[in-house]
């Protein structure tokens, strides 16, 4: 089949071979899959940006970002869902 993860193209980001969500996360600014050390990084701010699209983002996109971060949290903590399908 494959060696290792396999990215997809939903909120699970990557598979195992038994389609049981991978280790990766996903940077929602610029798409990219992001593992742990990754996103331990000073340039990693949830939502909005990481090492692959911190100089490549303006202050407004990151301000939009910011507010979609926001927006995404305040539904998770009102148990609602923020946008589209729940994917399982």
């Amino acid at each position: 089949l494959w060696k290792g993860e396999c990215f997809v193209f939903d909120e699970r980001v990557t598979v195992k071979h038994d389609l049981s969500p991978g280790s990766y996360d996903m940077c929602h600014a610029c798409r990219r899959p992001l593992n742990d050390e990754e996103m331990k990084e000073e340039s990693y701010v949830p939502g909005i940006s990481c090492k692959y699209c911190v100089d490549e983002k303006s202050p407004e996109q990151r301000q939009r970002y910011a507010e979609r971060q926001k927006q995404m949290q305040l539904a998770k903590r009102q148990g609602q869902q923020h946008l589209g399908a729940v994917l399982k």
